[in-house]
């Protein structure tokens, strides 16, 4: 008998628009809840003011009581290879994007992952490299 394997549960997907001084910014927002006090978010599709480190800095205090896991996915497209990353910041605040492969988060997310990625990634396969 085949079991299905549980994923955590997905509780956003949207476009988190902000003004970082003084300036609109955007990206594309989704966050998984994989236990009660944790939360994985992945940032994609940065425009505008939206900066990785101002970003951060905004998520984190929407989940004071959390441990947020982040990582950030640049769609493929026609100049350039896609990847995923984890993010974390460094002791002087700069941000550290460690590339790793996106099936390593969809084991972990489940299909979510890939269904809800930006309809301009052109990745062959399931989500880039």
């Amino acid at each position: 008998m085949a079991v299905e394997r549980a994923y955590p549960e997905m509780i956003r997907d949207e476009q988190y628009v902000r003004s970082f001084d003084g300036r609109q910014g955007y990206a594309h927002v989704r966050a998984w809840r994989p236990a009660p006090d944790q939360v994985t978010v992945m940032i994609s599709d940065l425009h505008g003011g939206c900066t990785l480190k101002k970003l951060l800095s905004s998520l984190r205090d929407e989940y004071p009581h959390d441990t947020v896991e982040v990582f950030f996915h640049v769609p493929s497209d026609w100049a350039a290879l896609g990847y995923y990353a984890a993010l974390t910041v460094g002791a002087d605040g700069t941000v550290v994007q460690t590339r790793m492969a996106g099936d390593t988060l969809a084991a972990r997310l489940g299909p979510t992952l890939y269904a809800t990625e930006d309809p301009d990634d052109e990745s062959w396969g399931w989500g880039g490299a």
